[in-house]
């Protein structure tokens, strides 16, 4: 979850490499295998040794375990629910949301904002705490897309002063998916255009984000266009890194789709609307240049019981997120849209 970019190469020793706190994932070929073995002994530099992941055989990896069953990858926290200890122990907790249970950001985000606890503060935490204390198994799990149709989806969502000292919370989700090929299909440009058009999307959590905005934000608009623009770097970094994946196979590349349930946000991109905020301004017309240059292929306005960021930012949000978690399926109801 700390660098959302791969190191690749497309020679003919192939090899992708994520680099984490104290772990490197990578995917190689046996010659890419060997040469890193030589340079590393060329270098005089010591590295952990290699292990791989085997069925039913979980691999620890950046303090959690990677497990293969059947043709899914599971991942899961390594253990560290059992050492929760409550208050004391909120940054740990903190941390494993972090990793592999989301539904845990908003009460351990909210928690961190509270700079003199009542006791309700304590109630509602330990509840949370207790929950990952005894759901050590809930994590992410992963499973194989036809990558040739796949796209990057974006859901971001805010929530406009509402920690004790008025600042926002910015939270945004990053998912690689497959639609349905039963969905309804549409194609519209305007937003005063309403449809009733759904889509099911099946795919895999790729990066997650719930942090506290550092800019005075004046309007509800202003956190929402401060979260998606948040949300549409990391993406665009996601997808440069996908590109190369996919030129390397041989493959078409892969579309980015920014869904958002604010339909002012929406207005605002689609028909450059206008605001009072010059720095706002700066970022919608940054966005508008992204779309314009194709960086960003479709902006949809979603139905907020669809939008699985809503557990990111309210205190009693939609089952989307959770839907999605358990399945890696959702449906999405369409109430606008531009390409």
């Amino acid at each position: 979850m700390y660098n959302p970019c791969l190191l690749i190469t497309n020679r003919e020793a192939f090899g992708m490499v994520g680099l984490q706190t104290e772990n490197t994932l990578a995917i190689r070929t046996s010659a890419f295998s060997s040469a890193e073995e030589a340079a590393l002994q060329k270098a005089n530099f010591q590295a952990k040794p290699k292990d791989r992941p085997y069925k039913e055989m979980p691999l620890e990896f950046n303090r959690c375990t990677l497990t293969l069953r059947r043709d899914t990858i599971l991942l899961m926290q390594k253990g560290q629910g059992t050492k929760i200890e409550y208050m004391e122990q909120c940054a740990r907790s903190a941390y494993i949301a972090s990793m592999c249970q989301s539904k845990a950001l908003f009460d351990l985000s909210a928690a961190a904002q509270i700079q003199q606890p009542a006791d309700r503060d304590y109630v509602k935490l330990n509840c949370r705490l207790r929950w990952q204390a005894e759901n050590l198994e809930q994590g992410l799990q992963y499973v194989p897309l036809d990558l040739s149709m796949a796209k990057l989806i974006v859901f971001m969502d805010s929530s406009f002063a509402n920690n004790q000292d008025l600042s926002s919370q910015l939270g945004y989700l990053i998912v690689l998916a497959n639609k349905d090929a039963h969905s309804r299909q549409y194609v519209h440009s305007y937003p005063d255009s309403y449809l009733d058009s759904t889509f099911n999307i099946w795919g895999n959590v790729v990066y997650w984000s719930l942090t506290k905005c550092k800019r005075i934000t004046q309007s509800v608009l202003a956190s929402e266009t401060y979260g998606m623009v948040s949300g549409v770097n990391i993406a665009i970094a996601i997808l440069t890194t996908l590109k190369m994946i996919t030129e390397c196979l041989g493959l078409p590349s892969i579309p980015l789709i920014v869904c958002m349930d604010s339909y002012s946000l929406y207005e605002c991109l689609v028909k450059l609307g206008t605001t009072n905020e010059n720095q706002l301004m700066i970022d919608i017309m940054a966005l508008c240049q992204s779309y314009k240059r194709c960086k960003i292929t479709e902006i949809q306005w979603i139905n907020s019981n669809n939008n699985p960021t809503d557990a990111f930012t309210k205190a009693m949000p939609n089952q989307a997120l959770e839907q999605f978690i358990n399945s890696n399926k959702l449906s999405i109801q369409v109430e606008g849209s531009v390409q």
